[in-house]
């Protein structure tokens, strides 16, 4: 512990080890900078393969490789009452302000309304995007 942390042993956590790390499929063929706005992480992680909220790890460097990336809690008496988490945000796209914007939710184990009536969902629209069919030429 002394080599993976420090030598006093009462600031040792597992968090410091275990971490979450959310890697982009192009992260290893793209600059430091644009690596930097596509990885989220890493995030301390609580758990092990034997706890509640698995997460199990590599023994080589405690990176999570199983662990929950979304959580659902459906209230079937009142829909608009359930819960969810997605990490790392609610787009992909990383010039979106919701790229990486759940990841601190998730890594708290907080959650985001899931809205599921018509006027539920109207009331915290917050951008609409219509997909419209090109037309072909003949």
């Amino acid at each position: 512990m002394e080599k993976l942390q420090v030598p006093d042993p009462k600031t040792w956590a597992w968090g410091k080890l275990h971490h979450s790390f959310v890697q982009h499929p192009f992260s290893a063929i793209v600059d430091g900078a644009t690596r930097e706005k596509i990885d989220v992480g890493p995030l301390e992680r609580d758990g092990s393969p034997f706890t509640v909220n698995r997460s199990s790890y590599s023994p080589s460097d405690f990176r999570e490789t199983v662990g929950p990336s979304v959580r659902i809690v459906i209230d079937l008496g009142n829909w608009d009452n359930s819960r969810a988490i997605n990490l790392p945000g609610q787009s992909g796209d990383p010039a979106s302000p919701h790229y990486r914007d759940l990841a601190p939710l998730w890594h708290h184990g907080q959650y985001f309304p899931l809205l599921y009536s018509r006027v539920a969902v109207e009331r915290a629209t917050e951008t609409i995007i219509k997909l419209v069919p090109m037309h072909t030429r003949p």
